[in-house]
């Protein structure tokens, strides 16, 4: 009966230690490709940010453009306008 016992106990016994250890082992990995998959979500979202930022400032810019042409063309109607009631007037008058 020993002959049998302790080959097996011992063989029992090994198993549960590296199977312990590889338990250990692949917690560790699963840890670390967290870690990787977080680091990369990072990534993607600060070059995402950055994208937005750039984005928002040219749309910013093309606002500011577009407002100066707005006002000077705003000018020019109310020149335009005015000149069109003059005409209207004299206009009127020689009749």
């Amino acid at each position: 009966m020993e002959q049998f016992l302790y080959p097996t106990l011992t063989a029992f016994f090994a198993a549960f230690i590296t199977w312990l250890f590889s338990m250990r082992k692949s917690l560790a990995e699963d840890r670390a490709a967290e870690l990787d998959n977080a680091v990369n979500a990072v990534k993607y979202y600060r070059d995402l940010l950055d994208d937005i930022t750039a984005r928002l400032t040219a749309a910013t810019e093309t606002i500011k453009k577009m407002e100066i042409q707005h006002r000077e063309l705003m000018v020019i109607n109310q020149q335009l306008v005015d000149e069109l009631q003059k005409f209207k007037q004299l206009n009127g008058k020689q009749q």
